[in-house]
């Protein structure tokens, strides 16, 4: 093994070495203004090297445990040639780091390096490989979409940070460059770093129904910053896209949930806020979180609404409301929450012309009232303008709407339809009934709407012609037979949500008439008296 002897190298022309460079024991000087050039691999085993000047290194670079390794102020480590290179720097740093390989041939850290100052790019398609290791750099420079720092394992590109201002990660997987940009702003800097990296597998789970979303993840940490605030912008590229890109913004996941604080997007990227140290970075569709809380007459009673058909295990999976006249998206729920009464359809409609309809999420109303999300968690409103009108729907219970637009960027804490009248809007011009029904203190949506045209009636009007609901149980329910009953049904007809579906009361055993309940109900007697929407 060769072994080289204390020298200076004064050469102000490159010094080349054909072979490996192995040094066992001696001080080695490459002094400022010479250049050493080493076609195959550096190894420092032992003693000490000190880089006044510069270094190319064609193969690996290896600075043992045992050797010491100095790199001067303004001096540069150059890596050349048409291998790839790995690099084991053992805790020293470095400079200047250029990379100057042929065309598709990478730098590959073995451990964690350091770059003092300037990580610099001077060739075409030279990328940095991290693996698991760090990378710790001041600067990055002429990076592009093809040379950049691959975040191909745990490894993150670290950049110090010493006042305001905007820190860019030149990063990406091995196929694509996406690199991050962060606009960080703080009162104090204490040693402060930025670290990111970005993958592409073993992504954090988006929001459920989430439709439009990108297979890309930054995780963006931050370190040393007092009032840390952060507004970063994400690039990918267009295969990362599911769905419309157009619906897919910014959002951040931390403290096991996802975030949507200064979410917006661009083309190709996202963008979101964040005051948390460490967080996740991607995109999807854009998700408000709204409380909502109302009643259904036909399962009401008392303060709270039965839950016959979740414990039947009667409740679908999926959401009922694909279908005329709803027409919502399609949504399977993963289990059905254990204090669900029904499916319930939320709408998000245009502030100034409510009977638009911008988006439909499907949820479940619990027997307290409180909406929740097809999943069980909570109710979030799917891809919300700034502002706009929520109605409530069921699929046999008259629809509420709110009375003015909501702030969807300011939503309430909880908004309750059942308080009173005014929580939900009032058609003026329609005096013979209320938008909601008053049980017992409490305000719910009117139950027997079983046709969906917005009205309920017992018997059929004729000038002007309007279906009865009752009849609708008999004919459509019960194919006409009047005495005959279905029990342990999910159907539309069964108003009072009993899991019975009867057009005659049964006496033994038992089981209301759910005609009868439209009557007696919803109708206070009245044959011929009718209950109008005023949706």
């Amino acid at each position: 093994m060769t072994k080289f002897q204390p020298l200076a190298f004064l050469f102000l022309i490159p010094w080349m070495v054909q072979a490996q460079f192995i040094n066992n024991g001696a001080s080695v000087t490459i002094q400022s203004g010479a250049v050493l050039r080493i076609e195959t691999d550096f190894i420092n085993n032992s003693g000490t090297v000190t880089n006044q000047g510069t270094m190319e290194v064609s193969g690996d670079f290896t600075n043992a445990a045992t050797g010491t390794f100095t790199s001067d102020p303004g001096t540069t480590i150059r890596f050349i040639g048409g291998t790839d290179s790995e690099v084991t720097s053992n805790g020293v740093s470095f400079a200047h780091v250029d990379m100057a390989k042929d065309p598709s041939f990478n730098m590959i850290l073995q451990d964690d390096m350091t770059i003092s100052e300037t990580l610099t790019f001077t060739e075409d398609n030279n990328k940095v490989l991290l693996g698991d290791s760090d990378l710790t750099v001041s600067a990055v420079a002429s990076a592009d979409d093809n040379e950049y720092v691959v975040t191909n394992g745990t490894g993150s590109l670290i950049k110090n940070i010493a006042a305001n201002g905007t820190v860019t990660h030149e990063i990406g997987d091995l196929d694509n460059a996406s690199f991050v940009s962060s606009d960080v702003t703080g009162s104090a800097y204490t040693d402060a770093t930025l670290s990111a990296r970005v993958i592409t597998t073993g992504l954090t789970d988006k929001i459920f129904g989430a439709t439009d979303y990108i297979n890309r993840e930054w995780q963006i940490t931050a370190t040393g910053i007092t009032d840390y605030q952060n507004t970063m912008t994400g690039t990918y590229v267009s295969a990362d896209a599911v769905g419309t890109q157009s619906l897919i913004t910014g959002s951040t996941f931390h403290t096991n949930d996802w975030f949507f604080n200064g979410s917006d997007n661009g083309p190709l990227e996202v963008l979101a806020s964040t005051d948390e140290l460490s967080v996740s970075l991607s995109g999807q569709n854009k998700f408000t979180t709204v409380p909502l809380k109302a009643f259904l007459a036909g399962a009401l009673s008392g303060g709270t609404m039965t839950k016959t058909l979740n414990t039947n295990n009667l409740i679908p999976l999926e959401s009922p409301y694909t279908v005329s006249p709803f027409n919502a998206p399609s949504v399977t729920a993963p289990s059905i929450p254990a204090d669900a009464t029904d499916w319930i359809l939320i709408e998000v409609r245009d502030a100034t012309t409510p009977s638009t309809i911008i988006s439909q999420t499907s949820g479940f109303i619990l027997d307290n009232g409180n909406i929740v999300a097809a999943d069980g968690g909570e109710f979030r409103l799917k891809d919300a303008p700034a502002s706009g009108h929520i109605a409530v729907r069921h699929r046999n219970h008259l629809a509420i709407r709110t009375p003015s637009p909501m702030d969807f960027n300011n939503p309430p804490a909880l908004y309750d339809f059942t308080t009173g009248t005014s929580q939900a809007y009032t058609d003026t011009n329609i005096t013979s009934n209320a938008n909601m029904r008053n049980v017992g203190g409490v305000f719910a949506m009117w139950a027997g709407d079983v046709n969906n045209d917005g009205r309920i009636r017992y018997l059929p009007s004729i000038i002007p012609l309007i279906p009865s609901d009752a009849l609708a149980i008999l004919s459509l329910g019960l194919g006409g037979n009047a005495s005959s009953s279905q029990t342990n049904v999910y159907s539309n007809y069964d108003v009072n949500l009993d899991r019975h579906l009867r057009y005659l009361p049964s006496i033994v055993p038992l089981i209301p008439s759910d005609a009868l309940y439209i009557l007696s109900n919803t109708l206070g007697g009245i044959s011929n008296s009718q209950i109008t929407n005023h949706f």
